[in-house]
């Protein structure tokens, strides 16, 4: 079985935790790093190249969507998924045009966000199910 290696980026140290205490029982996850901002996360992307980035949206010095979009330019991208309160078309349709394997609402994180991350592993795409489809960019 792969351990799929995970770098946690939010600002708020409880939001940190409490992804890492959701993860905790996941046999087939291991968190390898945590980062604070999105500069700290493109930083730690380059230098341990984690499978998947569980990436917060609102954060200072860099927000989540452009830390994305520069992740996903890497010579070895992580997989991002975006973790947030937030239920905005705009956002949703921007994260995944960065790039964003992922889309997780932090109120269903318990449920949703092991499926996520087991998702962007397999370089699917994974939304909470209370996001309606509508917030898909057409191609």
């Amino acid at each position: 079985m792969n351990i799929i290696r995970i770098l946690i980026a939010d600002d708020h140290a409880l939001v940190r935790e409490s992804i890492r205490a959701i993860l905790a029982n996941q046999n087939d996850m291991e968190i390898i790093a945590t980062a604070e901002n999105g500069v700290e996360a493109v930083e730690l992307v380059k230098a341990i190249n984690p499978d998947v980035v569980v990436m917060d949206i609102s954060m200072p010095q860099m927000d989540g969507i452009h830390a994305t979009e520069l992740i996903r330019k890497e010579e070895n991208p992580a997989n991002v998924i975006i973790l947030s309160m937030h239920i905005n078309a705009a956002l949703v349709k921007q994260a995944i045009l960065m790039g964003a394997k992922g889309y997780v609402l932090k109120g269903s994180a318990t449920e949703d966000l092991p499926m996520a991350i087991r998702a962007a592993y397999q370089e699917k795409v994974f939304l909470s199910p209370t996001i309606p489809l509508g917030f898909l960019p057409h191609n």
